[in-house]
């Protein structure tokens, strides 16, 4: 049962009382889908995984479209590459604060020595209550492994006030990070191109 209260100007007093009891929620969730390729472009490996949406991203996404005032200026958002076998992610982590992984450098974007940034498509919505889904992807960005490879463990999206493609900057709004089934082997010359995509379904 909902009871809502109103008064007005003129000191009258409305009550509405009523025993239908409704509620909606809404999941967010990301993917990051991931394709690498030797020198001579055959498949190397291919894998789509799930991300953890961290709590700072998704304080700054409530802060941009609830809270700010004026215009919010995009900045980035810039995908970043994970180092290591088994890296593990908190939703406390931030771009200052991971202590479960690290950042992987050995790669080009465009030749140079930077993150990509991921550009997104206007998002669309299928399906209506209690049914909708609302899908927001961004174009697929290539990295060109250099200098010794290594492995590849995931990946990450940086935006926000401060954020830069810089390759082990800790600056910015850590969005969201995840992690491959496996760990993937690269060598100099393999090509990995990531698409990010993120659905809110309600």
């Amino acid at each position: 049962m909902s009871k809502e209260l109103s008064n007005f100007g003129d000191h009258a007093e409305v009550t509405m009382q009523s025993n239908v009891a409704g509620s909606e929620s809404v999941g967010i969730e990301g993917y990051y889908h991931v394709v690498c390729r030797d020198a001579d472009g055959n498949i190397k490996w291919e894998e789509e995984f799930p991300n953890l949406v961290n709590a700072v991203g998704k304080q700054l996404m409530f802060d941009t479209l609830l809270r700010t005032s004026g215009t919010y200026t995009t900045v980035g958002p810039f995908l970043g590459l994970i180092s290591g076998a088994s890296p593990t992610f908190a939703a406390a982590d931030t771009m200052t604060s991971h202590g479960g992984w690290t950042e992987f450098i050995n790669y080009t974007v465009g030749g140079s020595a930077v993150r990509g940034t991921a550009v997104f498509t206007a998002s669309t919505s299928t399906g209506t209550t209690p049914s909708n889904v609302t899908t927001c992807a961004a174009a697929a960005i290539t990295y060109t492994i250099t200098g010794a490879g290594g492995t590849v463990g995931g990946c990450f999206l940086v935006t926000g006030s401060g954020a830069v493609s810089t390759q082990s900057s800790t600056a910015g709004t850590l969005y969201s990070a995840g992690a491959f089934a496996t760990a993937k082997v690269t060598t100099a010359g393999d090509t990995v191109s990531v698409t990010y995509s993120t659905t809110a379904t309600s």
